[in-house]
């Protein structure tokens, strides 16, 4: 079955200036002094991604999940969308897992949170293909089970109504360059892709773009020293964000330019949009 996101027939171009502003709110904050979303909403920001780490917030722990129930319903009565949940990493949620018993117990967490995601209304979900290290000589392995996982999860996805988004990695993990992320996905048409800029040093973001596609449903947006991961805020790093942006628009993506940054100040984070944008008319792509 095919995805409604998936290309047929050209793609038409899209225009940055319409996309809404996102960003990431890390859910561990509302174990400690909370999450002032009111300044998010204040500064502009109209989407919100949920991640949290696991060993701070366990989200099927029912005292946790009822704390950020509460707080998905915040979000909405400010007039904000939910728009991704991000899937918790590590070894335990690994779905590239060779052992079959391995990967089954990752497969089965995250149906567990794809059930909360549809019963909060979330429609995307983010997920890590797989955990690292990876070495060369098992990685073709690690590739066939995570495809195997993929298929299974986007089956139950479907029937949920969730989305699953697969996100780009950095160094040894699955899915660090578009070749790799195009096999992933290739497992089944109602995969979508989350491009993580600040992931791709193997290649330029703007080149994973353009081969992907109509299958990148949502952004993850930092910048990095061309080496690894930083998440800095655009304009810090070596990304041409330029390029970033037109590849996007390009390619018919229609936001929400999602922020990952550490520790966002939501009105840093509109503000660095503005001039992103302001950089980007300037050089003549209006």
């Amino acid at each position: 079955m095919k995805a409604d996101f998936t290309a047929e027939g050209p793609v038409r171009p899209s225009d940055p200036s319409v996309w809404p502003v996102g960003a990431s709110v890390s859910l561990d904050a509302l174990k400690g002094d909370g999450i002032d979303i009111g300044a998010f909403r204040q500064a502009g920001i109209h989407c919100v991604e949920l991640a949290w780490r696991n060993d701070v917030i366990d989200l099927l722990d029912p005292v946790n999940e009822r704390l950020v129930e509460s707080f998905v319903g915040k979000i909405r009565e400010m007039g904000m969308e939910v728009w991704t949940m991000h899937l918790p990493y590590g070894p335990e949620w690994d779905v590239s897992a060779v052992d079959s018993a391995a990967s089954g117990a990752a497969i089965g967490r995250h149906i567990r949170l794809l059930n909360l995601a549809n019963r909060w209304n979330i429609r995307n979900a983010v997920l890590h293909p797989s955990w690292e290290p990876i070495g060369d000589k098992e990685r073709p392995a690690r590739r066939a089970a995570c495809k195997r996982s993929l298929s299974a999860l986007a089956e139950e996805a479907e029937r949920l109504q969730v989305r699953i988004a697969v996100e780009c990695l950095p160094r040894t993990c699955l899915g660090n360059t578009s070749g790799e992320m195009t096999e992933l996905v290739g497992a089944d048409d109602r995969l979508g892709v989350c491009c993580d800029v600040n992931h791709l040093v193997r290649e330029t973001p703007q080149h994973f773009i353009r081969r992907l596609g109509p299958r990148i449903v949502t952004v993850h947006m930092s910048d990095n020293d061309g080496t690894d991961e930083k998440h800095w805020l655009p304009g810090k790093g070596v990304i041409d964000w330029n390029e970033v942006i037109g590849a996007l628009a390009e390619n018919g993506y229609r936001g929400p330019f999602l922020f990952e940054v550490r520790k966002p100040d939501p009105y840093e984070l509109t503000a660095c949009w503005r001039r992103l944008l302001h950089d980007y008319d300037r050089d003549g792509h209006k």
